[in-house]
């Protein structure tokens, strides 16, 4: 996907976050009103501020990390600080329906440092928890689509519920369809599910395939202690 504007801020404000407070609640376990069973954000896990060396929370990465030269800097600063304080307010959006909830942005770092050279957005995905089993994965509805070379689908994989939107691969030249394997540019958006003692675990991707996801979701379950 090019970029419109070669600015950090255009960059941090990415299909994944932007689509995630869109659609992001559908099928999410309701809390429960017990007063023995309430759930604070202290008892959920905290998310790290690194999964790997590709991913990055959005609020940590410094300006080195973005390839951001000196003139960026204090732009890129402010981008930072503003995605800390954009997952904070969806953390506590979320508490007041979900009981408790934590949720974080994260960015491909990597790409980052190469924006300049590849005018391509780069990779993201928000994981939240919320307290309570994993329910329905259809943030497009029920019903699967195939459209126009555009695809909404609904599936398991690796025992995870996910959906997934994305576009056939085209030929630039002449837009008919190349018949290739997609690749994580034509994944708009893949969300996949899963729960562990009793949290909810989500993970809402753009521009990852769904085998990325899936291992980006797992990785997110073993550094938060819970694994299978």
């Amino acid at each position: 996907m090019p970029i419109a504007r070669s600015t950090y801020a255009g960059v941090a404000t990415g299909a994944v976050l932007l689509a995630g407070a869109v659609g992001f609640g559908v099928g999410l376990p309701k809390a429960v009103d017990d007063p023995g069973t309430s759930v604070s954000a202290g008892d959920l896990p905290k998310l790290p501020d690194r999964i790997d060396d590709r991913f990055v929370a959005l609020g940590a990465v410094t300006a080195e990390e973005a390839g951001a030269t000196a003139e960026q800097a204090t732009e890129f600063e402010t981008v930072a600080k503003n995605a800390a304080t954009g997952d904070a307010d969806a953390a506590s959006n979320l508490s007041a329906i979900y009981d408790a909830a934590v949720t974080r942005s994260y960015i491909d770092v990597k790409a980052m440092g190469q924006i300049a050279q590849t005018q391509v957005r780069p990779a993201q995905f928000a994981v939240t928890v919320v307290p309570g089993d994993a329910g329905l994965v259809i943030p497009s509805g029920p019903f699967q689509a195939s459209q126009q070379g555009t695809h909404y689908e609904l599936k398991v994989i690796d025992g995870y519920r996910c959906s997934l939107i994305w576009a056939e691969a085209v030929d630039p030249t002449t837009g008919a369809p190349t018949g290739e394997k997609p690749t994580g540019s034509n994944y708009q958006q893949v969300e996949c599910r899963a729960e562990r003692d009793g949290l909810t675990y989500d993970l809402f991707g753009n521009g990852l395939t769904p085998d990325e996801v899936v291992h980006y979701l797992e990785l997110v379950l073993g550094k938060t202690g819970s694994e299978d």
